[in-house]
């Protein structure tokens, strides 16, 4: 019997059809972000293996810290005409 937990909740290790699954993504772009050290994962033999619990922290980054050019203390900081509250960034190689 296969105890099967939703993506994100346990310490499996994926293999790239199943993390293509969970992030939407197509093999190619899952093997540029390889090619690119952009994601965490493992040379299982020839084999990619991608621990669920490191791409569960790389794909979403820490919603709580302050951007650079807002923390407390920081005089040289100069409001921007745009405030988002819930803004959050995506790693660089998500976007390309």
């Amino acid at each position: 019997m296969t105890l099967s937990l939703a993506y994100g909740k346990g310490a499996r290790m994926l293999t790239l059809g199943q993390l293509c699954e969970w992030l939407n993504i197509t093999e190619r772009h899952a093997r540029k972000l390889v090619e690119r050290d952009a994601i965490p994962y493992r040379k299982v033999g020839h084999l990619l293996r991608f621990p669920e619990a490191e791409v569960e922290a790389w794909s979403h980054p820490s919603r709580g810290a302050v951007p650079r050019e807002v923390q407390p203390g920081n005089l040289n900081h100069k409001p921007s005409r745009h405030i988002y509250k819930s803004r959050v960034s995506l790693p660089k190689s998500l976007i390309e």
